[in-house]
């Protein structure tokens, strides 16, 4: 690989100059994340651009620049498994964090992940079997088969009884699943840095042999139902799709030409603690993100309701905000806006126990109350995600952190 790769942290100034990048070429690659609805990953200034709260990778031409969670671990290694293991844990990706640790050193260990990743669950579910479907057919043949179309018969065979043009119904893996899983491998073939995994990409396209290589868009994989016994393969193609809807591609030799794989820490950090909350605690009744109308309208004006929705709320008596900032006091405090969000949750939904949940980042703040009187208590509460992350592990830091006494 020539490209040109840069790896940060979250919420770092770069420079252009840093980044090898012209204003012009800063500016289309603006214009590119704008157009995969990532206009918030960076923070385009005029000496520079900032990362913020999106991790993953960005290739564009021949710049790629890794963004790692420097949040939720001190080393590369430690952001890469606990990334792995979060999205794992949220997104239902069986990402193996040992696989993760192995890639770490590589050029663009996030990239690499999801590539060896989706390499593994497709080869997997090819052991089983290769998906075969009825795919509508046109052709001129010796025999009838199907039904003749007439018209198009009368135009191909005029004159010549030898042949008639028909349309059926075929057998076979040259469908638009084998079609879609195909083209990402042979596209993810040609960026990967790590033999072993391309070994696994071209094995998949020996497998595919008799499957028509072409490119395929994205908003074509959406006319894709997966019948009762393809359901092995919901998982590749979940992740086909994903990278399909991140990039952009070469028709001419059906490649990734650009290609932006970054998620959210603010909604991973969400969904996180929301669902490591339901696993630890099956018997409690944990909801996510329930919208309240405070205010229907303004003079009968549409369009200008307004509502609040806190990320989790807990038994019914307790709501847990997740903020994915730093929180350092003094230095890097909740804001005054975190507070007054918090204190409208209270009177809207009646509750009174509030938890402001950070992910740990030089401190931990454990149960630090921030307000408490008669109408409201509002505690701020950090987890730390530094350490390797383990279905174990996480329990425990939860059954500490949310003790039930809190809830």
């Amino acid at each position: 690989m020539n490209s040109r790769t840069i790896t940060r942290a979250e919420y770092e100034d770069i420079s252009y100059l840093g980044l090898g990048l012209t204003f012009e070429k800063a500016r289309k690659l603006k214009e590119f994340l704008d157009s995969k609805k990532l206009s918030k990953a960076l923070d385009f200034k005029l000496s520079g651009i900032k990362t913020g709260s999106y991790v993953g990778v960005i290739k564009y031409a021949d710049f790629q620049l890794n963004i790692i969670p420097k949040i939720i671990g001190d080393t590369d290694s430690v952001c890469l498994k606990n990334l792995a293991f979060m999205l794992s844990y949220t997104r239902q990706l069986t990402i193996h964090t040992t696989g993760a640790a192995q890639l770490t050193n590589c050029q663009n260990p996030f990239l690499e992940v999801l590539i060896a990743h989706y390499a593994d669950v497709l080869l997997k579910a090819l052991s089983r079997q290769v998906p075969h479907s009825y795919e509508p057919r046109e052709e001129n043949l010796a025999t009838i088969k199907g039904k003749i179309l007439f018209a198009q018969n009368i135009r191909h065979n005029f004159g010549n009884l030898a042949q008639t043009y028909c349309q059926f119904d075929e057998f076979t893996s040259d469908n638009l699943l084998n079609q879609t899983l195909k083209f990402v491998s042979h596209a993810l073939q040609k960026l990967t840095g790590v033999s072993q995994t391309r070994q696994k990409l071209l094995k998949i396209n020996a497998v595919y042999d008799e499957v028509t290589l072409r490119s395929v868009a994205y908003t074509e994989t959406q006319k894709i139902i997966l019948n009762r016994n393809q359901t092995i393969f919901k998982e590749p193609l979940e992740l086909a799709q994903m990278f399909l809807q991140n990039s952009t591609i070469s028709l001419h030799n059906h490649t990734f030409t650009n290609l932006a794989i970054l998620f959210d820490m603010n909604k991973l950090f969400e969904e996180f603690v929301y669902m490591a909350l339901k696993r630890t605690y099956p018997k409690w009744n944990i909801k996510a993100q329930n919208t309240k109308l405070i205010i229907t309208s303004i003079n009968n004006i549409p369009n200008t309701d307004y509502t609040i929705r806190p990320d989790i709320i807990v038994n019914g008596n307790t709501i847990i905000d997740t903020k994915y900032k730093i929180i350092d006091l003094p230095t890097h405090k909740p804001s005054e806006a975190d507070i007054y969000q918090m204190l409208a949750y209270s009177k809207f939904y009646g509750v009174k126990n509030i938890i402001l949940c950070y992910p740990t980042y030089q401190k931990n703040y454990n149960h630090l109350s921030v307000l408490e009187d008669n109408d409201c208590s509002i505690t701020l509460l950090t987890l730390d995600l530094h350490q390797k992350l383990t279905e174990s592990y996480l329990q425990r830091i939860f059954y500490e952190s949310f003790q039930q006494k809190h809830l």
